[in-house]
């Protein structure tokens, strides 16, 4: 299994908007993505956002990340939201 971990910055007055677009709007398709195991948002501060997905191999992963990426661009570009770390590996233990 493979994950991305990425960090956004957001504006507090916003967060729960971004929050909600991806409920709404990729949650759905990002399930019927082959390869996709997993994806949590966790609210890590009151300025940001952190993404996890978790795929089957490294080239699902890459395949979602970048189905991600467009689907931020042409959804989330009125919000200020600002991508300001990313890391991709293999996991190496998961409990769950």
């Amino acid at each position: 299994m493979f994950m991305s971990i990425r960090s956004y910055r957001v504006r507090p007055d916003q967060r729960d908007e971004v929050v909600r677009r991806v409920d709404d709007g990729w949650a759905d398709q990002l399930k019927k993505q082959s390869g996709f195991v997993a994806y949590y948002v966790v609210a890590s501060g009151p300025e940001e956002l952190v993404s996890m997905t978790a795929c089957l191999s490294e080239e699902a992963l890459k395949r979602v990340v970048e189905a991600s990426a467009e689907w931020v661009g042409g959804h989330l570009m009125d919000l200020d939201v600002t991508l300001t770390e990313e890391r991709e590996g293999r996991v190496e233990t998961h409990v769950g």
